[in-house]
């Protein structure tokens, strides 16, 4: 199945690099049937009406399937300094299931702004490679302290701790779930404490210590499949 990624707003064009890859790459003609999927669960049938110099109109839109998410996991990083490794982390999130990413700025973090849309690139590309239903969301940077006011109310809340060692075995309930991992230099202590009086349980990730985008995909993992 050939699956393409078209915004609910614009389920009836297909543009931008979706065009490029239909017609340029795949070669697509006029009548050909297409399958695509807004990034919110729900998968589309289509046929190409027609083709213009940017971009080709859809008819025959028929929704096919609608599904819901099981859980929704969010994994937060603090900034690492290499966009590239940024990006690697944000394509394995996403092939993973993982339902959104944020930033944080902690006290060691590298750098305080990203490359946004090459990020969300990543996310569509592996959508489309493991023909998900579901757009991973990137959330914009924000302070350490500001992202934990925002989660005070989320029952599922870790962090990753590489001074701790205990497996992990907890149960998850309900369908929300955050894990946060740290920078390089690790948490502060400040923040430890900060996570700490907020309801975040520290967890372990095994006995290697990871780089920050490592930790990320092997915490992700760990949890989408609890």
């Amino acid at each position: 199945m050939q699956l393409f990624y078209i915004p609910r707003e614009d389920n009836n064009i297909i543009g931008g690099d979706e065009f490029k890859h239909c017609i340029k790459v795949l070669r697509k003609k006029k009548n050909d049937k297409i399958l695509f999927t807004d990034g919110e669960g729900n998968l589309y049938s289509s046929h190409i009406d027609k083709i213009n110099k940017h971009y080709c109109n859809l008819n025959k839109i028929k929704k096919i399937k609608s599904v819901e998410k099981t859980i929704e996991l969010e994994v937060a990083i603090s900034l690492i300094k290499s966009q590239s490794r940024l990006e690697w982390m944000v394509e394995k999130l996403s092939e993973i299931g993982v339902c959104s990413i944020s930033f944080v700025i902690t006290r060691h973090s590298e750098r305080k702004k990203l490359k946004y849309q090459r990020l969300i690139k990543k996310t569509i590309s592996a959508l489309k490679q493991c023909k998900s239903l579901f757009l991973t969301d990137l959330n914009e940077a924000v302070s350490f302290d500001n992202f934990i006011r925002q989660h005070r109310d989320t029952d599922n809340k870790f962090y990753a701790d590489i001074d701790y060692n205990k497996k992990f075995n907890s149960s998850l309930e309900g369908k929300k779930c955050i894990l946060i991992i740290g920078p390089e230099g690790d948490f502060s202590e400040n923040e430890k404490k900060l996570m700490s009086d907020n309801g975040f349980k520290k967890i372990s990730l095994g006995n290697n210590i990871l780089r920050t985008e490592t930790a990320a995909v092997v915490g992700g993992y760990l949890l989408k499949n609890l």
